[in-house]
Order: C-alpha cells, then structure tokens, then sequence
C-alpha cells in the first residue's frame, strides 16, 4: 500500500469517528484486518489504527 493510500485510509477512519459514524469506521477496521491478511509482509494497518486510541506513555 502505498504512503499516500495508507494515509488516506487513516483519514477515512478518523473522520468517520470524528463524526460518530460507528458503522463506517467498524467497516474500515475490517478491511485493515482483511489487508494485513492479505500482505502480511506490509506493516499492520490494524496496529496503526488501534494505536491511534493508545495513550502516549510519558
């Protein structure tokens, strides 16, 4: 995937939970599980999205 995809897809999954839509963003987290399985090589896109509900440790 590339740098500007993978961006894109995050954006997708922010605004999606900026705006409450709940279905949308279950539905982008299903499609980064169905890509890391798909491309287990690449880094994990569901990682990337869990992180971004992870508290920054000090």
């Amino acid at each position: 995937m590339s740098s500007q995809t993978r961006t894109a897809f995050l954006a997708e999954y922010r605004g999606a939970r900026a705006v409450e839509d709940f279905d949308r963003a279950v539905e982008i987290v299903f499609a980064a599980m169905d890509f890391d399985n798909d491309h287990p090589d690449e880094p994990s896109l569901t990682a990337e999205l869990r992180g971004m509900h992870a508290k920054a440790a000090a």
